[in-house]
Order: C-alpha cells, then structure tokens, then sequence
C-alpha cells in the first residue's frame, strides 16, 4: 500500500517536507508545540488549529488552542467532544457541520469565543503507534475539509509526532546531564565512570543540531568553535578575515506590532537573503534574537567596508511579507578585522565587532562602524 504522503500534491508535500526540517529541528518542547499549531493552521488554510496530548495518568486531553497569535490551554476528559474521542478511539473525524454532530462540545467556543463551523481532527501516534495525542482543524477558509486534506493533516500529525517524541527525549537527556553533574560533585569516588558517561552524553547532544531551527543557517554554538579555529589559522598563516555583527533594527517593533509569527518571517527571511548572497567559504549564523554574525575569511578592512554596505542596502531594500502585512526593516553592523596584536585571542575578535555595532546603533542605526 502506497504511504499517505504519495496521495499529497507535490506543493504541498514540498511544504510538508519543510515543515518536517523545521519540527524536527526544535527541542524546547514549549517552542515545539506552538510551531506545531501555527504551521498546521497555515498548511491546511484553516482559521485556527489545536493540539491534543493525553495524560494517561489523569485520563485526560491537553489542549492547547490557537487563537490569533496567543495561545490558551484546557483540560476535558478523554473522550469528550471531537479530539477526546479520537484520542480515545484513534479514528479520523472530517466533519463539514460542527453543531450537527452530537459528538461536539461547544463549550469549546464558549470559552475561546470561536464559532466552528467545518473541522478535521486526526490523532497523533508515537512509533510504537500509541496515540499521544490529536491535531484538530477548524473552519476551512474555502469549502469543507477534503480526503486529501486529511492525508496531509495525518502526514503533518506523524512529523509533530516524531518531533514531540525528540523534544522530550532531548529533555530527558539534558535532565540526564545534570544529574550526571550532580553525582560527579556527590560522588567523588565515583568521578572517572561518571565523566566518561557524561562526556558520551555530551558527545551525543552536540550532534543533535548545529543549525539554527528558525533560520536555517548556523547556530551560535558550532560558530564559536569555527571562529576559534578560524582565529588561530589566520594567526598562524594568514591572510586576515573579518568579524561583522549584525543586529536588525527596532525588531522588538516588528514583533509588537505585527506579532511574533511576523517576527520570525522577518529573522528568517533576513537570514536567507544574507546567506545567498556569501561566499562559500563565508561562516553565517544566528548568534542570538535578532543578532546574527559573519565570519568573512580573507577579507581585509577595506573588503569589509564594502561587504558591509552591500548587506545594509540588501536589507535596506528588501520588503517582507506576512499575511496582508509588508514589513521594512534595517541592519546595523559593527565590524573588527584580525591584526597581528590580536593573535589567537577570537573573543577580542569578538569584543571588537560588538564595540562597533553599538556605535552604529548609537549613531542612529542602519549603517555599520568599526
């Protein structure tokens, strides 16, 4: 039999495809579960999603409900209402009337506000194919729910799945790490086995990512080792590379303003556009909200005073799109080049770049120093 993701549309596997990369990517679970809402409502184009997880040991459906860009949670029993009753059966629920079925519970809309009309509701099972949980659709902004609509919400409900199941596990790892620590401190006698236990479990979460789930180009975390590295050969060997920081302007506006999902359109598409337009051998990556860093290797000052300029004008005379809204933004870019007194030492490196970007910013933004 052929797998529910060949009867999907080519478009929108491709986005599936996408949407799996970015699931797959989060490990805060908090983070992960309201991703999971907000691309689920954009895919099936309907005009709010839900998640579903059960709590066995309660019996019970934890919702969290989209509404606009906030998010509310409750708590029903299993099998009350549409997704109660496919967490508790498992079964695939598209109906075009919400009121018509006895199986729905206003109560729902009573507490959001909402009026439901058409809805699609699928369970989300784990890979041992216990359901975990249930993804639920409303009111589909042309027409009713389709067959192939509930292909691509059971395709979307496997990946969230998979990426609920990773998130938790990354959690446990981490709750793992520090109670490793905790011991090695404890259990002086126990030192050796507990730090080659620890450093495997190191060695494994430092493979999880080294990309920045949002942007899609590097994280903080793998760009601080190549800048090490990258300092000492340069060091060593030469030619000179430099550092541009690079912060975009009155972000805390952006998100105020046009909400966080704009927010991220914004970090996401400013990133792609710097990306594309580096060199192979240039290292881009997100260094923290609305920051980003560029290691350009073999450039002298004068070629970073150029390289600069071009990536302001880029942003400069970008618009970006989110619904109905178009947004303009600016960067500012602080730079540092590497001189023989800095030697090996990056985080001068480092200190230089940030020292500029906050006289760009001083000096009234959209515009890079040195």
């Amino acid at each position: 039999m052929p797998g529910p993701a060949l009867h999907i549309k080519a478009d929108r596997l491709s986005i599936l495809l996408r949407i799996g990369l970015r699931l797959t990517a989060e490990r805060d679970l908090e983070s992960l579960l309201r991703m999971i809402i907000e691309e689920t409502t954009t895919v099936m184009t309907a005009e709010r999603s839900s998640l579903f997880l059960v709590d066995r040991e309660k019996s019970e459906m934890w919702a969290r409900i989209a509404q606009g860009v906030d998010v509310i949670e409750l708590r029903f029993p299993v099998g009350v209402g549409i997704a109660g009753t496919v967490g508790r059966t498992g079964e695939i629920i598209n109906i075009a009337d919400a009121y018509g079925d006895p199986r729905f519970n206003p109560e729902f809309d009573k507490k959001t506000g909402f009026k439901t009309k058409s809805m699609l509701c699928v369970p989300m099972r784990n890979t041992q194919g216990d359901i975990i949980g249930a993804i639920q659709v409303l009111n589909k902004r042309a027409g009713s729910f389709s067959s192939e609509d509930e292909t691509l919400l059971t395709a979307l409900s496997s990946q969230a799945a998979v990426a609920i199941e990773n998130a938790d596990l990354y959690r446990r790892l981490n709750v793992l790490n520090q109670s490793l620590e905790r011991k090695v401190e404890e259990r002086t006698a126990e030192l050796t086995s507990t730090n080659e236990r620890l450093t495997i479990l190191n060695r494994e979460l430092e493979q999880i990512s080294i990309t920045d789930g949002l942007t899609q180009v590097y994280n903080r975390r793998y760009f601080m080792e190549r800048l090490r590295q990258e300092v000492k050969r340069v060091s060593r060997y030469g030619p000179p590379a430099s550092l541009l920081m690079l912060d975009i302007d009155h972000f805390k506006k952006v998100n105020d303003t046009y909400g966080h999902q704009a927010g991220d359109v914004v970090l996401s598409n400013v990133a792609g556009l710097i990306r594309d337009t580096l060199r192979e051998t240039d290292l881009f990556a997100r260094y923290g909200g609305e920051e980003f860093v560029l290691l350009a290797t073999g450039t002298e000052q004068a070629g970073a005073f150029i390289l600069a300029e071009r990536l302001r004008k880029l942003i400069e005379d970008a618009v970006f799109t989110h619904g109905n809204n178009r947004i303009a933004v600016t960067i500012s870019i602080g730079l540092g080049t590497w001189e023989a007194s800095i030697k090996e030492d990056f985080e001068e490196l480092i200190r230089r770049a940030d020292s500029a970007l906050y006289r760009a910013k001083e000096q009234g933004r959209n515009r890079y120093c040195t």
